[in-house]
């Protein structure tokens, strides 16, 4: 009882001298990471988090999954590989997968897929948000897998694209939606087994998840509209004018402020995969961008990508770059290795050595562009069209003036 009374009044002490501070002083508070100041799963009881563990191969189930529930569906048809019409609106349970042709573990989902539709009562919609019709029929040719009749396949379409990254918020493939009367009732992220679809069967529809509860514990943690509180409108303004997506804003929003600590360094599967930096303290006092991209493979489109790459880098001698090789469905440092052109500044992979701060952003839009100065993330661009927008960013979130330093105006 006594230690109630005393914390009581500490708090109301706090309280009182936080009310005494003059409205114009700029307290300088300690950066907190909104990646990581609630983890909503950590929130839910033991028997709901095993539930979700379940169906979710096993695994904690992330923020960004917890953000896609409730979500609608859009209103538009859509047209699939063989022609015929599909208005998801129309549907009332079904199963929306969204992959891409470029991802090797949705092409090792394939057969997995292929064998849970023939036996599920719920219809089954795979949409390929990157990959045409061609590419997606090789794809199954390439792995001897014929579609089934009660797959429903739909090749990358611009209006659904937008759906999916705006809307949805999407940030990995493969990942898995169950839809019930037009809302998103759970979702699974990465490749899953029968034993895994059976729990998210069981999850979707016939004991859901009490969506009341999911909502109270997501107003715990900060929205991207509350981190834009702490900018002023007329640094939102300047974002705005950048063209900034959603990934980007978001991105930006989470990490500005968010120190880089160089000595954290993982060795993943280092001798695998391309590492051209012995010791990465020499750019703690340095403006750094970060070039996340990926290679297929060593053709002529993908030395494209890097001629492109390079041409960004040049002329900017006050900026040290290091591209990150994301590592796909075929390995990004295997195809540079054959390739008879390099990148003009250092290369490294998310599976190789790094900081361990490079790899939480490997999950966006490529091109991307992550800026760091002096040890401190200040924004990030993504999906980068010109040299003129890179430069823009650059000197928004590098120079002096860089939103990042006026976060609490």
């Amino acid at each position: 009882m006594t230690r109630k009374i005393i914390s009581l009044f500490l708090i109301l002490c706090l309280w009182g001298c936080q009310k005494q501070i003059p409205e114009e002083t700029v307290c300088e508070e300690e950066y907190i990471d909104p990646l990581k100041d609630v983890f909503i799963f950590d929130e839910l009881d033991d028997s709901l988090k095993e539930k979700i563990k379940k169906a979710n191969c096993n695994n904690d189930y992330k923020n960004y999954q917890f953000e896609m529930l409730g979500k609608g569906l859009p209103d538009q048809v859509l047209t699939d590989i063989i022609g015929n019409e599909v208005d998801l609106k129309s549907k009332d349970r079904f199963y929306l997968e969204v992959v891409s042709v470029e991802c090797s573990h949705c092409r090792k989902q394939l057969g997995v897929i292929a064998d849970l539709v023939k036996d599920s009562d719920i219809p089954f919609i795979q949409y390929f948000n990157v990959g045409n019709k061609e590419e997606i029929l090789d794809l199954y040719a390439d792995q001897n897998i014929e579609i089934p009749e009660k797959l429903t396949v739909i090749s990358e379409e611009e209006s659904m694209k937008d759906y999916v990254k705006n809307e949805l918020g999407l940030r990995q493939y493969p990942t898995l939606i169950a839809f019930d009367k037009g809302k998103a009732v759970f979702t699974v992220t990465g490749e899953i087994d029968e034993e895994s679809f059976e729990a998210i069967e069981e999850i979707s529809y016939k004991d859901p998840l009490d969506m009341d509860l999911i909502q109270e514990k997501r107003k715990l943690n900060r929205s991207v509209e509350d981190l834009i509180g702490d900018l002023s409108e007329e640094n939102i303004a300047k974002l705005e004018a950048l063209d900034h997506d959603d990934y980007s804003r978001e991105l930006t929003y989470q990490l500005m402020g968010k120190k880089l600590d160089f000595n954290e360094i993982s060795n993943r599967k280092s001798e695998v995969y391309i590492n051209q930096i012995d010791d990465f303290s020499v750019y703690e006092d340095k403006k750094l961008v970060l070039i996340y991209t990926y290679l297929r493979d060593n053709s002529e489109a993908e030395k494209e990508k890097v001629k492109f790459i390079n041409e960004l880098i040049s002329g900017n001698d006050d900026v040290e770059f290091i591209v990150v090789l994301i590592e796909g469905m075929e390995s990004s440092s295997a195809a540079l290795k054959n390739m008879d052109i390099g990148f003009g500044c250092p290369v490294v992979s998310v599976l190789g050595r790094m900081p361990d701060d490079f790899f939480r952003f490997g999950l966006i839009a490529y091109p991307t562009a992550v800026f760091v100065d002096k040890g401190t993330f200040t924004g990030a661009y993504s999906d980068i069209e010109s040299k003129e927008k890179l430069a823009e960013a650059i000197d928004l979130f590098l120079s002096d003036e860089s939103i990042a330093y006026k976060r609490n105006n």
